[in-house]
């Protein structure tokens, strides 16, 4: 059986159902006054309008933190010159042992909500949300050009949830096996081969309004 991903939902409500977390994250948002800030520039304000301003800023947040931890992790390492030299120098065959110092990886998402009551827009909200893994030291193993294993090691996943002209809405962190966190049952590529299709970059220079996500950055080991 194949065990969910881990997301940064898992993070901030590990451990609970979907539908709670869901419950959870309105109460939270409803508790910092997100709908408040939504419509305020709304010209008349009803107890409907607001529940469904709460409702709607609270599925678009549920769809964010489903983002795939494990796909994150995955994404920095392949920026990680030690894994990236190693994969590189065993594409042809073989296989090496990489000493990964600690680390850590992050993305950033910066969506802009809109919402709009039959067709018009009556209420607006910048929101972010960050996700950082700190990888403590470990061993991977590459061999022609993929990740194949990794050794014990533990991360801890912190994420947080922030909104314009409200600050920061809510901060968890959970620590948890790397094992736990990338499925290594097939191995990863670490670079492109040559005979891969070529990658498709998207321009970045007009994002889509309702995501802006950042690439996925490593710090530097020391």
């Amino acid at each position: 059986m194949t065990s969910p991903p881990i997301t940064a939902e898992s993070v901030l409500f590990h451990g609970i159902p979907h539908a709670a977390s869901v419950s959870e994250l309105a109460r939270c948002l409803h508790e910092h006054d997100v709908e408040h800030f939504v419509l305020r520039r709304a010209p008349m304000v009803t107890t409907v309008l607001r529940s469904t301003a709460l409702r709607e800023v609270t599925t678009a947040m549920d769809r964010l933190l489903q983002m795939d931890l494990g796909r994150l992790c995955v994404e920095g390492w392949r920026r990680y010159d030690r894994l990236r030299g190693a994969a590189m120098r065993t594409r042809s065959g073989g296989s090496e042992q990489v000493e990964l110092l600690e680390h850590e990886v992050t993305q950033t998402y910066s969506p802009h909500l809109e919402v709009t009551v039959d067709g018009t827009r009556v209420g607006e909200l910048d929101l972010e949300l960050r996700v950082a893994l700190l990888l403590r030291p470990l061993t991977a193993t590459v061999r022609g050009g993929l990740l194949v294993a990794l050794g014990p090691g533990d991360c801890t996943a912190t994420a947080s949830v922030a909104a314009a002209e409200i600050g920061d809405i809510m901060r968890r962190e959970h620590k948890l096996p790397v094992a736990t966190l990338v499925d290594l049952r097939r191995p990863i590529p670490l670079v492109r081969r040559e005979d891969d299709p070529p990658t498709v970059r998207m321009n970045r220079a007009n994002p889509a309004p309702n995501r802006r996500p950042a690439g996925a950055a490593v710090t530097p080991e020391s």
